[in-house]
């Protein structure tokens, strides 16, 4: 009895099902792939949009029509312009000349020094909303874009540079170009304003931040182009490695999709943080417009990965051995099936022995245009997908089409009757 019930267990199907070292593998090419997607999205985002000049313009050159940052560079211009002039003495000395009285003379000078000052900050406000300022704008971002590049590697040149711990942008070519709007808006003595260098700067980031920035670019820079598919490769390796494939295909879109969710959440918290940062100053109201728009890029692409996750978890389902996905599975089947018959069309050639060929060139393909493009964006993402739907549905069309051999039916042949005999 006992030697009988052994022989069943090892003849089993439990005890065949070992883990095998392929199944080993595949879990650890999927854990490396899960852990190494946020990082891959947030690489491809810093590759093409911080270290791409052309893209870089792209993101922030429509910044400069936004009120907001209108209205923090009127300000930083205006107080730069302004801090260095004694408007009221210079109106007191001007009306000393004329009125020989002091009283009355203190008593005009505030508010004309007052009405000068709003002059300039008028004077300032044309230029910031001109195409003067956009202009310089650009050429500001070009250039210190550039200069990123070289601080990151230590090569600083440009308008921006490295004083003591701190990484500064200069705003020379923003204020000189604000002088000359109000010399010729008639107020000549701007051209005579001195502005100390450290009133022309911005501090962008400590020297602790640069030194890990330069870390994560000297080992990050030369694979950052292709990050997004080799962690796409990982994750087909994965599923192809995986005895139970349609399971690791609903796990690695449950993947993508809760990577794509925490850069989501941290972006949103990050928003908060730069908000609180920059609570009191000039750049409170500019601030919030800047982060929007430089990481749209970065929420435009993780807007693609979750429309992509969830389609390749609907894969992955419909793919699966549970009883609704092979209920939808049949209809699928037979409806195109009943497509093929009722279009008559001719391949030539039997094409389901090449079917799950064709089917991985298709969603490889697929892969490689999304992820390979640094993230099309959710809206030409979507497009291409439908494309993608459309071929597919096309080509397993084809696969069930009869060929000319297979409808060739030979005709009944008719054996005469030998003919009767007289």
């Amino acid at each position: 009895m006992s030697n009988t019930a052994t022989d069943q267990y090892q003849r089993s199907p439990v005890t065949r099902d070992r883990v095998r070292p392929r199944t080993i593998f595949s879990v650890i090419v999927f854990v490396l792939a899960t852990v190494l997607t946020p990082v891959a999205v947030v690489g491809n985002w810093a590759h093409t949009t911080i270290l791409d000049t052309e893209r870089y313009i792209e993101t922030v050159g429509p910044i400069a029509s936004s009120p907001e940052v209108q209205e923090a560079f009127a300000g930083i211009v205006t107080d730069a312009i302004v801090d260095q002039i004694d408007t009221e003495s210079l109106v007191g000395d001007f009306l000393g000349g004329i009125l020989p009285s002091n009283p009355l003379t203190d008593r005009l000078a505030g508010p004309l020094a007052t009405g000068i000052n709003g002059l300039i900050g008028q004077a300032v406000d044309s230029f910031v909303s001109s195409d003067l300022f956009t202009n310089a704008w650009i050429k500001l971002n070009t250039a210190a874009q550039k200069g990123l590049v070289a601080i990151l590697k230590n090569e600083p040149s440009g308008p921006i540079e490295i004083q003591g711990d701190d990484v500064v942008l200069n705003l020379d070519t923003i204020i000189e170009l604000a002088q000359q709007r109000l010399v010729d808006e008639g107020i000549s003595f701007a051209a005579n304003i001195t502005i100390p260098p450290t009133d022309k700067q911005f501090v962008l980031m400590t020297a602790p931040a640069l030194n890990q920035a330069r870390i994560f670019y000297s080992f990050s820079a030369p694979i950052l182009t292709w990050v997004l598919v080799i962690v796409a490769a990982m994750f087909v390796l994965a599923i192809l490695l995986a005895r139970r494939r349609a399971r690791t295909t609903v796990a690695v879109g449950i993947a993508v999709l809760g990577s794509s969710l925490v850069l989501y959440a941290m972006i949103t918290f990050g928003e908060g943080i730069v908000t609180n940062q920059f609570e009191g100053s000039v750049f409170e109201g500019a601030v919030v417009v800047v982060y929007q728009n430089f990481l749209n890029y970065l929420v435009s692409g993780l807007q693609a990965l979750l429309a992509l996750s969830v389609i390749v978890i609907a894969g992955g389902w419909l793919a699966g051995r549970t009883n609704s996905a092979n209920y939808v599975r049949g209809l699928l089947t037979r409806g195109l099936t009943g497509i093929a018959d009722h279009t008559g069309w001719d391949t030539g050639v039997k094409l389901s022995p090449y079917a799950p060929i064709i089917r991985w060139v298709i969603v490889c393909t697929w892969l490689f245009v999304l992820l390979g493009s640094t993230l099309l964006g959710t809206f030409n993402g979507v497009l291409f997908t439908l494309l993608i739907a459309a071929v597919w549905t096309g080509l397993e069309i084809l696969i069930r089409a009869r060929t000319t051999k297979e409808e060739a039916v030979p005709e009944p042949v008719e054996v005469p009757k030998a003919p009767d005999q007289a």
